[in-house]
C-alpha cells in the first residue's frame, strides 16, 4: 500500500483571487467506512424515498474537481469534523492529499464533480493513491440520472416507465448483492449509464416518480432484469449468453416490436488482421489465424474456436463480440461469410439480447400495451411490486451484514 501525504491542497475561488481552503486538511489514511445507517441520518431526500444508492463517478489519478454554487460543506466522513462551510466553491482535490474519506455537501444546489452536477452528495476516497468520488444520493434520484441515458425522452411514457421500472429492479438486486463495498454501482455500462442531474430530464424524471418504488420481482426478490437495445426478432436465454447463468423468468421470447430500431439489421466487414489485433489485446501469445469455427443457438454465436499458428483458444460468442470497439460486432446473432481478408458480416440487433428489448418496448407502447404488460412479456412468471418508494409511503429498505431485507408490497393487488 502507498503511504500517502499529510494534507489536502484546495482552493476557493472568489471574484479576483484563490483562497487557500482550510489548513486543517490533515488525515490519517482509514480503512473504516460509514455504516448505511449513518448514511441514512443524512437529511439529503424530499419526500419518503429514502433507500440511499453509493454510485462510483469517478475513480483517477488525476486532480478531480468538485463546485458548488450554493452553499457547501466539506468535512471528515469519519468524525464529521468540518473544514468548509460557505458560499459557492470550487475545490481541487489531489490524491496524495486525500488521506481519509471525505463529505461535500451542498443545500439548495448540486455538487459539481469535474463539470458533471449530481444531487445528494460526494464522498472522496483514496485507494492506493486513486481518487474514488462517490456519489450518494436516494433511489429515484439515481434513476433520475439513468433513465435518460437508456432510452429516449421522446418515447412513449410507457416504455419509458418500462425503463424506469427494470433500472430500478436491476438496481436493487445489485445492492442486495453488495455487503461491505465501498460503493453499489459505478456509472458505466459495468453496471448501467448515469449521468447524474446533467442527464436528467422532464419525461424520463415523471416516469421515475410515476412507478416510485416499483420492481420486478421473483419468488419476492429482484431480478436480474438485464436490457439491451434491440434483440433484432427475438431475445434469447441468459444460459446461451453467459456461462453458468440459467434464470427461470429469462427465457428466449419473439419479438416482432423492435422493427423500427436503426438497429434490427446491420452489416460489417472484418479482416483478419484485425481480429487477430484485438484477440491479442485480451489473449497474448496469438499467432495468425488460420481457421474459424462458430458454434450457435437459434442464431446467435454460443461460441467461437479460433485456430492460430501457436494454437487454439475458445471464447462464449458474447465475449467474441465485446473483443471489439461498440458497434463494430453489434449483437451476437449474425451470419458470416469468408472474404479474401475475412468475414463479411450480416447481423441483427445490439447487444446481448438477454431480458427487455428497449426498442421492443417503445414498440409494444406505441400498440398500446402497459408498463406492466411490457416488462411480463420480456420477463416471464414475474409481479410488479412496491418496496417502499414515494407510491408506498413504505418503510426504507435496511441494510444487515449478509445483505438487505426489504419490505414488499403488490401495487396490483
Amino acid at each position: 500500500m502507498e503511504t500517502p501525504s499529510r494534507n489536502i491542497r484546495g482552493s476557493r475561488r472568489i471574484p479576483g483571487k484563490a483562497v487557500p481552503l482550510c489548513a486543517a486538511f490533515l488525515f490519517v489514511l482509514s480503512a473504516c467506512t460509514p455504516s448505511r445507517e449513518f448514511l441514512l441520518k443524512q437529511s439529503l431526500a424530499a419526500g419518503v424515498d429514502r433507500q440511499y444508492v453509493r454510485v462510483l463517478v469517478a475513480n483517477t489519478t488525476e486532480r478531480v474537481l468538485v463546485s458548488g454554487q450554493a452553499r457547501m460543506r466539506i468535512s471528515d466522513l469519519k468524525t464529521r469534523k468540518v473544514h468548509y462551510d460557505g458560499q459557492g466553491s470550487q475545490v481541487y482535490f489531489y490524491p496524495e492529499k486525500v488521506l481519509t474519506p471525505v463529505v461535500v455537501e451542498s443545500w439548495g444546489s448540486t455538487v459539481c464533480v469535474n463539470g458533471t452536477c449530481y444531487r445528494g452528495l460526494m464522498e472522496l476516497h483514496n485507494i492506493l493513491g486513486r481518487i474514488y468520488v462517490i456519489n450518494v444520493v436516494t433511489m429515484d434520484e439515481y434513476l433520475c440520472g439513468v433513465v435518460p441515458k437508456e432510452v429516449s425522452p421522446s418515447w412513449d411514457d410507457e416504455a419509458i416507465k418500462a425503463q424506469a421500472v427494470a433500472a430500478r429492479t436491476y438496481a436493487y438486486y445489485h445492492l442486495m448483492q453488495k455487503k461491505d463495498a465501498i460503493y453499489d454501482l459505478d456509472a458505466t455500462t459495468n453496471f448501467q449509464v448515469y449521468g447524474g442531474f446533467s442527464a436528467e430530464n422532464e419525461r424520463t424524471s415523471r416516469a421515475v416518480s410515476m412507478t416510485s418504488g416499483e420492481i420486478a420481482a421473483f419468488n419476492n426478490k429482484p431480478i436480474q432484469a438485464f436490457f439491451h437495445s434491440t434483440c433484432g426478432g427475438a431475445t434469447t436465454d441468459d444460459r446461451f449468453v453467459w456461462e453458468g447463468d440459467d434464470k427461470e423468468y429469462i427465457a428466449g421470447v419473439k419479438c416482432e416490436y423492435c422493427k423500427n430500431s436503426p438497429h434490427y439489421s446491420w452489416d460489417e466487414t472484418i479482416t483478419l488482421y484485425e481480429m487477430r489485433m484485438y484477440l491479442e489485446k485480451k489473449y497474448k501469445g496469438v499467432g495468425a489465424i488460420t481457421g474459424l469455427s462458430f458454434k450457435k443457438n437459434e442464431g446467435r454465436i454460443t461460441s467461437v474456436t479460433v485456430t492460430h499458428k501457436n494454437g487454439r483458444l475458445t471464447v462464449t460468442g458474447n465475449e467474441f463480440r465485446l473483443l471489439f470497439p461498440d458497434k463494430k460486432i453489434k449483437s451476437t446473432w449474425f451470419e458470416a461469410v469468408k472474404t479474401r481478408e475475412g468475414l463479411a458480416l450480416h447481423g441483427h440487433g445490439w447487444g446481448h439480447g438477454v431480458g427487455l428489448c428497449q426498442w421492443g418496448a417503445e414498440g409494444m407502447a406505441q400498440k398500446g400495451s402497459g408498463y406492466r404488460d411490457i416488462l411480463k412479456y420480456y420477463y416471464r412468471g414475474i409481479q410488479i411490486i412496491n418496496i417502499g418508494g414515494r407510491a408506498a409511503q413504505a418503510a426504507r429498505p435496511h441494510e444487515t451484514r449478509t445483505g438487505r431485507n426489504i419490505s414488499l408490497t403488490d401495487p396490483e393487488s
